[in-house]
């Protein structure tokens, strides 16, 4: 297929909406949720089988640096940033342009979370190869844009205005970023053209991206640049230790995106799903006749629209509709359908009462 771009797989989330699968130890990428392997393995593999692994960046936590080379033997241990401070997405990306533009030869950088589902490879190879093509030749940020099929409230949104130039239609300015809407707007925007659900994956030039960091992230320039003059030297991990925790917190999205005036959206149809909640793998999941869907074995009566997740064993039900039953060793939960986001609330209220044995 050729080597066309370089990559940027972001591995440092925490997963809080998946507890208890999800834990400190073991957060929602390195984990196996769909049954077709970890998170992050699968989009290692999707992405690799465009670029070659030597071109694949992952930006993960040093307490998780392990398990990256445990699940990705080829991703060569340079190309393994380990972010002493979490300092959301703007920072981590913008040290990625660094270690790619240090690299090559300001090629384009795929930018891409490692827990998303696509499960349309051959349309993602499609926009991929577009967007390199026109990234390596136009001073732009591209956004992927998925073409919303519900009126979701668990999304963000982005408008898209005027076509660009030598896209051939399928490339356009971003007109507005919208925030994740309450249901009434989430139904006007799906009615409308021109809306998409902002999917987080990206492609740009490494330059283009550091000149709009310096923009619009100035009190971050000076940290970049230490950490930007220690790549490929032993100074390297030190400086980073010392310079990344100066970075603001900001995701690339408020920092830059929503600020710059050269942002584009191409639209995509991918079969994404960001699997942000286990709502979220319920509609990504076979149903039984009943409604019921689960990865595992399950033994039910009069139940019916319910996930049950247990994959080494069995859960059984009885007359229950309707919930989220999630089986881990010697811990159980049990939620509404439509109130899996509210599971990071409960992580959190633990975090603050110390329960780290559960966690």
């Amino acid at each position: 297929m050729g080597y066309i771009v370089y990559a940027a797989i972001l591995a440092g989330g925490k997963g809080k909406r998946f507890w208890p699968l999800s834990r400190a130890e073991r957060p929602k990428q390195f984990i196996d949720i769909s049954g077709s392997g970890t998170m992050l393995s699968v989009t290692f593999d999707r992405v690799s089988s465009l670029i070659d692994p030597s071109k694949i960046f992952v930006l993960t936590v040093e307490s998780q640096v392990d398990l990256v080379h445990q699940q990705l033997p080829l991703i060569p241990e340079a190309n393994i940033f380990p972010e002493p401070a979490g300092r959301n997405t703007a920072p981590s990306l913008a040290v990625a342009a660094a270690m790619a533009l240090a690299a090559g030869d300001d090629e384009p950088l795929l930018c891409c979370p490692s827990d998303h589902i696509i499960n349309d490879a051959s349309s993602f190879e499609r926009v991929v190869r577009q967007a390199a093509v026109i990234a390596s030749k136009q001073d732009i940020l591209i956004t992927f844009g998925i073409r919303p099929v519900y009126p979701s409230t668990g999304y963000g949104y982005i408008e898209s205005g005027s076509p660009l130039d030598g896209g051939n239609g399928d490339i356009y300015s971003v007109s507005r970023f919208h925030e994740k809407p309450e249901i009434e707007k989430a139904r006007d925007y799906i009615n409308r053209s021109g809306y998409y659900w902002n999917s987080g994956i990206f492609m740009w030039r490494p330059s283009v991206f550091l000149d709009a960091w310096k923009r619009f992230v100035p009190e971050g320039t000076e940290p970049l640049e230490r950490i930007s003059e220690a790549i490929g030297s032993n100074r390297f991990i030190d400086t980073v230790g010392h310079q990344y925790p100066l970075m603001p917190a900001v995701s690339v999205d408020y920092g830059i995106l929503e600020k710059a005036d050269n942002v584009a959206v191409i639209p995509a149809d991918l079969g994404w799903n960001d699997v942000g909640s286990w709502d979220a793998l319920y509609d990504i999941l076979p149903a039984d006749e009943d409604g019921n869907r689960s990865p595992g074995k399950v033994e039910s009566i009069d139940s019916t629209g319910n996930l049950f997740f247990h994959p080494g064993g069995t859960i059984a039900a009885i007359g229950v509709k309707d919930l989220i039953i999630v089986v881990d060793g010697d811990t159980v939960m049990v939620c509404g359908k439509g109130e899996s986001q509210r599971v990071r609330s409960l992580v959190e209220k633990m975090e603050k009462e110390g329960k780290k044995e559960i966690l």
